[in-house]
C-alpha cells in the first residue's frame, strides 16, 4: 500500500546560500543510517527527500528516522498519477486500510507544489472529497475537527497521497556545526546537554572525570551506558569517551583549598583539562550540562569565574531549563533510568556544606596558587584512557578489563 516515505527538511531550509551544503549533509546522514537496507532507493528535490521502500518493512526504517536530526517531519506515502480519479482511488485504499470505528469524519488538504495542475488547492480538495465520500461507508466531511485528514501533495516530481505526518527530531544535520567536547558526569543533566548539542549539528567527543576509589567502576559503566544511548543520534552511531584520572587533583584541592572554594577550583581545573583536550583534538567548543542557579557552582557569578580559564566557546544548552523540563527529555530519550543509578560521580566528592555562590576571581587565584596544579593537570592528560562507544555494541568495562590491552588509550 505505502511504497515510499517522504521526508521534509526542518530548520536548515532557512539557510539560504548554505542550504545545499546542509541538504547534502542530511541526505548523506539518512543514507548512512539506512545502509543496512539494500532494497531501498533514494531521491531528493529542493525541499523533499524520498525513500522508496521496494518491499522493505517500513517499521525499522521509521525507527532509524527517529534518530536523525534535521528532519522536520515525514510521511508514509502512496504515489499516484496527477488525475482526480487516480488520486481518489489511492485515497480510498488508504482510508479503508486505516478505517477504525472512531473514524467517522474527514477532510482533504492539498498542497499544490506543481502549479501546472489546472486547479487551485481548495478546488482539488473538493473534487477528491466528492469522489471519495460515496465509496467509503459512514464517512462524512468535517473541515474543522476531522477524525482523519487526507493529504494530497502535488509536486513536479510526482503526486503523493498520505494520511499522517510524523514529527521528526528537527534541528540541524549531524556534524554540520563542528566538533565539541561534552563534559559528562553521569547525572541527569549532562547527557541532555549532549543530546541538545547533537540536535544543533555538533559532533561530540565526551570527557568524564573519574576519581577512584571515591568513585566506582559502576559510575564509569553508567557513563558508558548513557553515551551508548546518545550514540544512536550521531551520524555514525558512535561516540569517543575520554576518561580523565582526577583523584590526585581532587585530593590536592581538598588538602590545600579553603572548603568554600573547593567546587569553584575543581570546576576550573576541569575546564583547564577540557581546554587542553579541545586544542589537542581540534574540538571547537566545550559543552556542559550546567543550568543557571541550579547549584552553587552554576550561579552566573560562579560561571563567570569558572569560564576565565578558557577562551573557547562554552555551550550550555540547559542554561534556562527547569529541572522538570530536563527530566522530561531524559525520559523521552531513555537516559533517565540510567542517570538515577545510585553511583556517585566526582562532583559529589568533598562537597562543602556552604560553598561560595559569588566567588571573587582574585581570591580563587590565591587558593589555586597554594599547590602546583599545572603538574597535576599534565599528569592527568598523560594518563587519559579512551573508550570507543558504539550504539549497536554493548560495552562492559568489567569484561574489557579481563583482556590485557583492550581497555586503553
Amino acid at each position: 500500500m505505502y511504497d515510499l516515505i517522504m521526508i521534509r527538511y526542518g530548520e536548515m531550509t532557512l539557510k539560504k546560500g548554505n542550504y545545499r551544503y546542509f541538504q547534502k549533509q542530511i541526505n548523506d546522514n539518512i543514507k548512512r543510517k539506512l545502509k543496512d537496507f539494500p532494497n531501498l532507493k533514494f531521491s531528493s528535490t529542493n525541499y523533499r527527500f524520498y525513500i522508496y521502500l521496494n518491499g522493505t518493512d517500513h517499521v525499522p526504517i521509521i525507527e532509524k528516522l527517529n534518530t536523525i536530526f534535521g528532519i522536520s517531519s515525514y510521511s508514509l506515502c502512496a504515489r499516484t498519477e496527477p488525475d482526480y480519479d487516480a488520486i481518489a482511488d489511492t485515497a480510498v485504499e488508504l482510508i479503508q486500510a486505516e478505517k477504525r470505528k472512531e473514524i467517522c469524519t474527514f477532510k482533504v488538504e492539498t498542497n499544490r507544489g506543481d502549479k501546472s495542475f489546472p486547479a487551485t488547492s481548495p478546488e482539488i480538495s473538493k473534487e477528491v472529497a466528492a469522489r471519495v465520500l460515496p465509496r467509503v461507508m459512514g464517512l462524512v466531511v468535517d473541515v474543522h475537527n476531522p477524525d482523519l485528514t487526507l493529504h494530497i501533495d502535488l509536486r513536479t516530481e510526482g503526486t503523493y497521497v498520505y494520511l499522517n505526518s510524523i514529527k521528526g527530531l528537527g534541528g540541524l544535520p549531524a556534524g554540520i556545526s563542528g566538533k565539541g567536547l561534552l563534559l559528562i558526569s553521569g547525572g541527569i543533566d549532562s547527557p541532555i546537554a549532549g543530546f541538545l548539542a547533537l540536535k544543533k549539528g555538533v559532533d561530540l567527543t565526551a570527557l568524564h572525570f573519574a576519581s577512584p576509589p571515591f568513585t566506582s567502576d559502576m559510575t564509569l559503566q553508567k557513563v558508558i551506558d548513557l553515551l551508548q544511548q546518545l550514540a544512536k543520534y550521531t551520524a555514525t552511531g558512535k561516540i569517543r569517551l575520554l576518561v580523565c584520572p582526577f583523584t590526585e587533583i581532587q585530593e590536592e584541592i581538598h588538602r590545600h583549598v579553603d572548603d568554600i572554594y573547593n567546587i569553584t577550583v575543581m570546576r576550573r581545573h576541569m575546564y583547564r583539562i577540557a581546554d587542553a583536550l579541545c586544542r589537542a583534538h581540534n574540538l571547537g567548543m566545550i559543552v556542559s550540562g550546567e543550568s543557571i542557579g541550579q547549584v552553587a557552582s552554576q550561579t552566573v557569578e560562579s560561571l563567570k569565574v569558572i569560564n576565565e580559564v578558557t577562551n573557547l566557546p562554552v555551550i550550555r544548552p540547559l542554561s534556562t531549563f527547569d529541572k522538570t523540563e530536563i527530566i522530561a527529555i531524559a525520559r523521552e530519550i531513555g537516559t533517565y533510568d540510567i542517570s538515577i543509578r545510585p553511583y556517585e560521580d566526582c562532583c559529589t566528592i568533598f562537597v562543602p556544606e556552604h560553598p561560595v555562590i559569588k566567588p571573587d576571581a582574585r581570591k580563587v587565584a590565591i587558593q589555586e596558587n597554594k599547590f602546583d596544579f599545572s603538574a597535576l593537570i599534565e599528569k592527568a592528560l598523560a594518563n587519559m584512557e579512551v573508550i570507543e562507544i558504539d550504539h549497536a555494541v554493548k560495552f562492559s568495562i568489567f569484561e574489557k578489563m579481563k583482556i590485557p590491552g583492550n581497555y586503553e588509550i
